[in-house]
């Protein structure tokens, strides 16, 4: 796992392909150590999580994801988790706070 802080940010880039228990143990040590910056979760290497792992995300509420492969995107909206988490595509955005995505659930009436 690589670690990156700077000024007021940890950023945090899981390099195995698939988030299981024991990874998700790793992050959770990790952000407890660096709870007091803005923490970030880059899934750029990532192709799949395990339960372990989104449950380890609803027990943290301060955490924000970018780069997140489509098939977690897709988990975390069915599980209605983007409304507690903050989401976004890339890094330059969670550094900025902006943009983050929200699945509004339109429907056409």
């Amino acid at each position: 796992m690589e670690i990156r802080t700077s000024e007021n940010f940890c950023i945090l880039t899981p390099l195995s392909p698939s988030l299981d228990g024991y990874n998700s143990l790793r992050i959770y040590d990790e952000i407890r150590e660096y709870s007091h910056l803005n923490i970030g979760i880059d899934l750029a290497y990532v192709d799949n999580c395990t339960i372990d792992f989104i449950e380890m995300l609803k027990n943290l509420k301060s955490i924000s994801l970018f780069n997140i492969p489509t098939n977690i995107f897709t988990l975390l909206n069915f599980m209605e988790m983007d409304k507690t988490l903050n989401l976004f595509v890339s890094e330059m955005d969670f550094r900025a706070n902006k943009r983050r995505i929200l699945n509004r659930h339109f429907s056409v009436v």
